[in-house]
């Protein structure tokens, strides 16, 4: 259980992440509307009329189609990434303070959280303009689904936190992951437009499936993908018991290594 020490730390490291993130920056957060939003603008411009067709969206769904899979994508994208430099951006604190080591890598995942929440909330006011229906159990259920996305990044955090600090090269190795995993997730484009032999790529990608539930969610209003959903929610539990424990046991070595 956390301590009232350990709370007032981690919402500390919160703040100290959020201003060195954007410190010196002349946009500040701005930046994490306006990545996504530029982003949304280039892809929009260039697939809406063939993925559209392809996927029987008019122009207004086929938006918030593509802006909810690059919120969806952008979240994993910086949980994984930031997860994975937790430790090392606070390698200095690490070898001074005593103090619960998890909490570095929590409060690193959180900022990923409160992006994920603000983009949320800017799909909802451009759908909303659109004249796209949301229900109130498709917001829930994409809820749902970032709590599962979070904790899943979570776990893997425990591990990747403590190889990074071995294995520098991992950084690199894990942004070329990411970049093939954007495209394998079918984030800006149907499904039907990949040859079907190469569709089982997208059909059994765990992000992909995220999405396409998500976007489901918004668009139809239809609950899709539940028993893989809720099957991610329990493994991502399992992970994070797993992921502790190793964590635990290796983070007491770590620092010799910075």
């Amino acid at each position: 259980m956390l301590s009232k020490n350990d709370i007032d730390l981690y919402k500390q490291f919160v703040k100290t992440i959020f201003k060195m993130r954007y410190k010196g920056s002349i946009l500040g957060f701005l930046w994490v509307l306006l990545k996504p939003f530029f982003m949304f603008l280039i892809l929009f411009v260039v697939f809406s009329s063939v993925s559209g067709q392809v996927g029987n969206l008019t122009s207004q769904q086929y938006a918030v189609y593509l802006l909810s899979g690059l919120v969806i994508y952008t979240f994993f994208q910086e949980g994984i990434t930031w997860g994975l430099n937790s430790i090392m951006e606070r390698a200095g604190l690490i070898v001074k303070i005593n103090f619960k080591r998890e909490i570095v890598v929590i409060s690193a995942l959180t900022m990923a959280l409160i992006n994920f929440g603000i983009n949320l909330l800017i799909i909802g006011i451009i759908g909303t303009v659109l004249g796209v229906q949301f229900s109130l159990l498709g917001i829930a259920y994409i809820l749902l689904i970032g709590l599962v996305m979070f904790l899943g990044m979570y776990g893997i955090a425990f591990f990747t936190s403590i190889w990074m600090v071995y294995v520098r090269d991992l950084a690199h190795i894990m942004e070329l992951v990411l970049q093939l995993m954007f495209y394998a997730s079918a984030v800006f484009f149907p499904i039907e437009l990949i040859p079907e032999q190469y569709q089982f790529i997208v059909r059994y990608n765990p992000i992909a499936l995220f999405i396409q539930a998500v976007r489901e969610a918004l668009i139809n209003q239809n609950i899709m993908n539940v028993k893989f959903v809720l099957l991610s929610l329990l493994l991502s539990i399992i992970l994070i018991i797993i992921g502790n424990k190793y964590f635990k046991k290796k983070i007491l070595k770590v620092a010799e290594n910075f």
